[in-house]
């Protein structure tokens, strides 16, 4: 099975960066820019074991993913890494239960890396 992991975000050096940090780690990346394309990707069948996911996006909110994913997907929230640099009020909408990790922006990348890594082997199990 493919290690694939979707990045949902809209921020183009954030996502070289991550390109490189996963890339390296075995994953095999996919992007997306905004909310719209990222429910796209998801909805084509491609297995992703994680997804790192933004919660400011335009087109659909990383919230409004959640929601959508809860609603029709729920299978997928546990593979969510929630990466977001949102005020406090909007993160505390996220019910941190239901998906694999929440984690601030700044961010420490072996922190992120470490969650991604556990992500992706829980998400075998599925």
């Amino acid at each position: 099975m493919s290690n694939k992991i979707l990045v949902v975000d809209d921020d183009r050096a954030l996502q070289l960066l991550l390109e490189v940090l996963f890339s390296r780690a075995g994953f095999d990346v996919d992007f997306a820019g905004d909310g719209k394309e990222a429910m796209t990707k998801i909805a084509s069948g491609v297995e992703y074991q994680t997804i790192v996911l933004d919660l400011v996006l335009p087109e659909i909110s990383g919230k409004e993913i959640l929601d959508l994913l809860e609603r029709d997907r729920a299978a997928l929230l546990p593979r969510v890494i929630v990466l977001s640099g949102a005020s406090r009020g909007i993160l505390e909408q996220i019910d941190t239960s239901r998906i694999h990790a929440l984690i601030r922006k700044p961010f420490d990348i072996q922190d992120l890396l470490l969650q991604a890594v556990k992500c992706s082997k829980a998400g075998t199990e599925f």
